[in-house]
């Protein structure tokens, strides 16, 4: 950044202060403010507990007895691994 430029921010970020010391704007006083949305997230499952509840309740097995392990990613994209019969 030059020289001028760093000037100019400093003078526009001193005048944006001074004006905010002399009239301070609280969000409160703000009229026509948009509402923000209370979001309830108490009803929402984690990963860990949407994992819990995949690998106790919903194991897949095919009809040869192999058994199929679900598991979810960060992007809620749930996908199934064939498990080993040594575990992996």
């Amino acid at each position: 950044m030059s020289i001028e430029l760093k000037n100019a921010v400093k003078i526009l970020t001193d005048a944006v202060d001074a004006i905010n010391k002399r009239f301070p704007i609280k969000w409160e006083d703000i009229a026509n403010k948009p509402t923000i949305q209370n979001i309830d997230v108490t009803n929402f499952y984690t990963k860990e507990e949407i994992n819990k509840i995949l690998n106790t309740n919903n194991q897949l097995v095919s009809p040869d007895g192999t058994v199929w392990k679900p598991a979810i990613d960060n992007n809620g994209v749930v996908s199934w691994k064939k498990v080993m019969p040594n575990g992996q």
